[in-house]
């Protein structure tokens, strides 16, 4: 049976049936359609990346944070922003090649997983206690400023997909701030790629992979995390051992 893609734009959305469309397959490879894949794509990024935004809105509002104060030096961030903004400016590198390639499957699936997996699985989470302190500090107003950012790079990144969550996220961001005399995200530029640090990039993405890992492991045995592990020893190729040492306190942490 042919599916009609009215009562789909009608049931989940315009913006969630084009992503899954795209994501799913190459447009030129005929497509099964799922409607619990559907489903996956509104719930795993449209929800994940709705989240992220009303987590930072709420502290955002409290805070009366407008982004008019000046930007904090990338050298007094903290490691973790500095990292995230390095992730950032490799999926925007990434992505412009990938667009120029007409490669919009594999462009849309690295915005998918940088939101899921690094922006909001990863950063906003290990964040979360500095957007909760009382005084606004520089430590805070550089939270704030990364995630806004962020934020703002993915609704242009996403503008071509989803062009009305695009607008929404980005109109919702840019009404109060005014940081760009634009009347639309869809006549804003493409982001440019910033700087980048490869080697941080290189040392969170080991140690990510050992406490995703472990986490797997702790499932699969019935341990949950807050019953504390005794010991763990990880098995690296030799280039790795010195990322993985740098990292020690961080995966420690996140494995309890």
């Amino acid at each position: 049976n042919t599916v009609d893609p009215f009562v789909l734009f009608d049931k989940y959305g315009a913006d969630a049936t084009r992503w899954y469309l795209v994501t799913n397959s190459p447009p030129w490879r005929p497509t099964l359609f799922d409607e619990e894949g559907l489903l996956e794509v509104q719930r795993k990024f449209f929800g994940t990346l709705l989240n992220t935004y009303s987590f930072f809105a709420l502290y955002a509002n409290i805070d009366k944070f407008e982004n008019d104060k000046p930007s904090v030096p990338l050298s007094k961030r903290e490691e973790i922003d500095r990292w995230i903004l390095s992730k950032l400016n490799s999926l925007v590198e990434n992505n412009i090649k990938l667009m120029d390639d007409y490669e919009v499957t594999k462009a849309a699936r690295a915005i998918s997983d940088f939101t899921i997996d690094h922006l909001s699985n990863w950063y906003v989470r290990r964040c979360r206690r500095r957007f909760w302190k009382s005084e606004m500090n520089e430590n805070k107003l550089a939270a704030y400023q990364t995630l806004y950012e962020c934020l703002v790079t993915i609704s242009k990144l996403i503008a071509p997909f989803a062009p009305f969550l695009a607008e929404e996220l980005f109109q919702n961001l840019n009404s109060v701030t005014k940081s760009e005399k634009i009347e639309s995200v869809h006549l804003t530029d493409l982001p440019e790629k910033g700087e980048t640090d490869k080697e941080l990039e290189q040392k969170m993405d080991v140690a990510q992979h050992v406490v995703y890992l472990v986490r797997a492991i702790r499932a699969k045995s019935n341990l949950k995390v807050r019953q504390p592990l005794k010991k763990l020893t990880v098995v690296v190729e030799k280039n790795m051992k010195s990322a993985l040492s740098k990292m020690k306190d961080v995966i420690l942490e996140e494995v309890n």
